[in-house]
């Protein structure tokens, strides 16, 4: 990259835009060699003329790996380059791979390269620190463009080219980073490395999804010979988020280095929606997506009603704001952190308007289940190995019932509801009775260490 040639775009824009995020304690304390001599270098532009300007700009020291002197920040421990998309589980590319994503995996590198950042921040070597939170940063926002989270063959199968002459690679018609948007306020993702490493893979996971959705207009705009500026415009608030989740592991990052935390921040850990998280698997059934705060109805969302017991025992009906269903054969799998979320609970139970499925032959079985590792077992039977560690049955016009469950150590937080098939008495046919389920309130609660 030759040094009179930069422009601000990107990494290097991101990362700027992030660096104004953080709060003036930290700016302050960002002090890395700004001297003639280092600023001279021949992987930094001339353009740099402050600390946001170089902070800024080593958001792109991963794509400087063939310098030698960065070259360490760009790598693993192993010596391979560290992935610019989502990692499978051996660490390596998986949109090139063709191999499943890993968030396991992931956490790992997110943990990996902020510890990084930590040590060098406590060593008081502020040159290493910047170096090795721009490669943070940079891993961290790639995922928030499809054409690093997504294979990228699928753009050209599932949208072909209506000129059978010409050959795009759409891969970088996808990287438009724009600064035409509102930043958002940082946020304190965890008081340790594990804890961060895990909650801002659940925002990759987020925005992973979500870019998804602007495949197609972005495609659709290059087919159309639209200039660059139109695409930027679509994938605005995917550079939204990319800014946010680099302003917020810097953030972090500094405050686990120097031990320095608002408890207002510090309180708002305590727990974890798991309708915001996205479940790693989810075995298709009624409902091919977790819907927060939705049943569905002939092909209709509506609100979730379940009954419930009062006080005193009599039974009244609810309508729960913060839940999703799950169909009554079927399994969800949640990447989790169970060293420091150690606790799950819920209450679940059959709904009380969304009756399909509930007559006198429901047999169905709600359970939770763990691994410590990433569970990738697939069965139809609902059948995944792992250890059933609380069960409920689920009866038509039952209240809700309450699930409290320790999930320490593991890795994997699986959700399953299993009805069972009966004989009909006349025919001698196997029938099923496959009722909706009524996930209410699913929590992670944090442990006393964070």
């Amino acid at each position: 990259m030759p040094r009179t040639e930069y422009h601000w775009s990107g990494h290097g824009l991101f990362g700027r835009i992030a660096y104004d995020m953080l709060p003036e304690w930290e700016k302050e304390v960002i002090q890395p060699d700004m001297s003639p001599e280092c600023l001279g270098k021949s992987y930094l532009p001339s353009c740099i003329e402050g600390v946001r300007d170089k902070v800024g700009y080593l958001c792109h020291v991963m794509d400087l790996v063939y310098y030698d002197e960065c070259r360490p920040y760009a790598t693993l421990p192993d010596g391979r380059w560290i992935p610019h998309c989502p990692p499978d589980e051996m660490g390596q590319a998986a949109s090139s791979t063709g191999a499943k994503t890993s968030p396991l995996a992931s956490t790992q590198v997110t943990e990996l390269l902020m510890a990084r950042m930590v040590d060098a921040i406590r060593a008081n070597d502020w040159e290493v620190a910047v170096h090795h939170g721009g490669a943070l940063a940079h891993y961290l926002q790639e995922p928030f463009t499809p054409g690093h989270a997504v294979d990228n063959n699928l753009f050209h199968e599932l949208f072909p080219d209506p000129d059978p002459e010409r050959h795009i690679r759409l891969h970088y018609a996808f990287d438009c980073a724009t600064d035409r948007f509102e930043p958002l306020p940082v946020k304190l993702m965890g008081t340790s490395i594990p804890e961060a490493s895990f909650r801002l893979q659940i925002e990759l996971d987020r925005g992973i999804r979500e870019g998804k959705q602007y495949i197609r207009p972005v495609i659709e705009s290059v087919y159309a010979g639209e200039p660059a500026e139109a695409r930027q415009a679509i994938l605005a608030p995917q550079s939204q988020k990319a800014t946010w989740i680099t302003s917020c592991a810097w953030h972090t990052a500094l405050c686990i280095a120097f031990e320095r935390f608002d408890s207002v921040e510090v309180e708002a850990l305590a727990k974890l929606d798991m309708t915001q998280m996205i479940p790693y698997f989810w075995h298709t059934c009624q409902y091919f997506e977790l819907l927060p705060g939705r049943l569905v109805q002939e092909h209709t969302k509506i609100p979730i009603h379940v009954w419930d017991a009062n006080p005193n025992g009599a039974k009244v009906e609810r309508e729960v704001a913060r839940g999703f269903g799950m169909g009554g054969y079927m399994g969800v799998k949640f990447f989790v952190n169970g060293d420091v979320y150690n606790r799950f609970t819920c209450r679940v139970g059959l709904p009380s308007r969304q009756t399909e499925g509930q007559d006198a032959h429901t047999d169905t079985r709600f359970a939770v289940e763990v691994d410590s590792g990433l569970n990738n077992v697939y069965s139809e039977e609902i059948e995944y190995r792992a250890t059933r560690i609380a069960e409920r049955q689920l009866r038509p016009g039952a209240p809700v019932q309450s699930m409290h469950v320790d999930i320490t150590g593991a890795r994997t937080l699986i959700l399953l509801a299993k009805s069972e098939p009966y004989t009909d008495a006349t025919t001698g046919e196997v029938r099923w009775s496959i009722p909706h389920v009524a996930v209410c309130e699913p929590t992670l609660h944090r442990g006393a260490r964070g």
